[in-house]
Protein backbone atom coordinates (compact mmCIF):
# COMPACT_ATOMS: atom_id res chain seq x y z
CA UNK A 1 0.00 0.00 0.00
CA UNK A 2 1.41 3.33 -0.63
CA UNK A 3 1.88 5.93 1.94
CA UNK A 4 -1.22 8.11 0.71
CA UNK A 5 -3.32 5.06 1.13
CA UNK A 6 -5.95 5.83 3.91
CA UNK A 7 -5.72 2.52 6.28
CA UNK A 8 -9.03 1.46 8.72
CA UNK A 9 -8.95 -1.41 11.02
CA UNK A 10 -10.95 -4.48 10.14
CA UNK A 11 -10.17 -6.07 13.37
CA UNK A 12 -7.96 -6.98 16.16
CA UNK A 13 -6.02 -10.30 17.56
CA UNK A 14 -4.36 -11.16 20.38
CA UNK A 15 -1.91 -13.23 18.19
CA UNK A 16 0.15 -12.58 15.29
CA UNK A 17 0.10 -15.51 13.86
CA UNK A 18 -4.16 -14.95 13.28
CA UNK A 19 -4.04 -12.02 11.91
CA UNK A 20 -0.99 -13.01 9.84
CA UNK A 21 -3.21 -16.13 8.20
CA UNK A 22 -6.64 -12.71 8.30
CA UNK A 23 -4.40 -10.97 5.87
CA UNK A 24 -3.60 -14.21 3.79
CA UNK A 25 -7.35 -15.12 3.50
CA UNK A 26 -8.05 -11.37 2.71
CA UNK A 27 -5.18 -11.39 -0.45
CA UNK A 28 -6.86 -14.31 -1.40
CA UNK A 29 -10.10 -12.55 -2.36
CA UNK A 30 -8.70 -10.10 -3.57
CA UNK A 31 -8.29 -7.48 -0.37
CA UNK A 32 -5.43 -5.32 -0.03
CA UNK A 33 -4.62 -6.18 3.97
CA UNK A 34 -1.40 -5.35 6.41
CA UNK A 35 -1.43 -6.30 10.17
CA UNK A 36 0.67 -3.67 12.53
CA UNK A 37 0.84 -3.65 16.55
CA UNK A 38 2.70 -7.23 16.75
CA UNK A 39 5.85 -7.41 18.42
CA UNK A 40 7.70 -8.01 15.76
CA UNK A 41 7.19 -3.86 15.04
CA UNK A 42 9.65 -1.65 15.26
CA UNK A 43 7.18 0.96 16.98
CA UNK A 44 4.04 0.07 18.29
CA UNK A 45 1.08 1.73 18.79
CA UNK A 46 -2.12 0.83 21.01
CA UNK A 47 -2.50 -1.74 23.66
CA UNK A 48 0.23 -4.42 24.23
CA UNK A 49 -0.75 -7.81 23.38
CA UNK A 50 -3.36 -6.48 20.16
CA UNK A 51 -2.72 -7.07 16.49
CA UNK A 52 -4.64 -4.93 14.10
CA UNK A 53 -5.94 -6.02 10.48
CA UNK A 54 -5.84 -3.04 8.43
CA UNK A 55 -7.47 -2.54 4.83
CA UNK A 56 -7.81 0.30 2.66
CA UNK A 57 -10.26 2.57 3.75
CA UNK A 58 -11.93 2.22 0.72
CA UNK A 59 -12.30 -1.47 0.37
CA UNK A 60 -13.37 -1.35 4.34
CA UNK A 61 -17.18 -2.54 3.29
CA UNK A 62 -15.65 -4.99 0.75
CA UNK A 63 -13.17 -6.20 3.54
CA UNK A 64 -16.08 -6.92 5.93
CA UNK A 65 -17.78 -9.28 3.88
CA UNK A 66 -15.11 -11.26 2.81
CA UNK A 67 -14.36 -11.65 6.40
CA UNK A 68 -17.77 -12.87 7.37
CA UNK A 69 -17.13 -15.13 4.29
CA UNK A 70 -13.74 -16.31 6.23
CA UNK A 71 -15.17 -17.12 9.36
CA UNK A 72 -18.23 -18.68 8.07
CA UNK A 73 -16.04 -21.15 5.98
CA UNK A 74 -13.55 -21.66 9.32
CA UNK A 75 -16.78 -22.65 11.36
CA UNK A 76 -17.58 -25.58 9.18
CA UNK A 77 -14.37 -27.25 8.27
CA UNK A 78 -14.75 -30.71 9.25
CA UNK A 79 -11.70 -31.26 11.48
CA UNK A 80 -12.42 -35.06 10.88
CA UNK A 81 -11.59 -34.83 7.39
CA UNK A 82 -8.42 -32.84 7.90
CA UNK A 83 -4.82 -34.58 7.53
CA UNK A 84 -3.11 -32.97 9.92
CA UNK A 85 0.09 -35.00 9.79
CA UNK A 86 1.93 -36.70 12.37
CA UNK A 87 2.78 -35.04 15.89
CA UNK A 88 6.16 -34.06 16.17
CA UNK A 89 7.86 -35.40 19.62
Amino acid sequence: MSEDTQLSVLTLTSREYEAQLIVDALHEKGIHAEKAGGPADDFQVGVPGQVKVLVETAQLEEALAAFDEIRDEAEHIDWSHVDVGEPEE
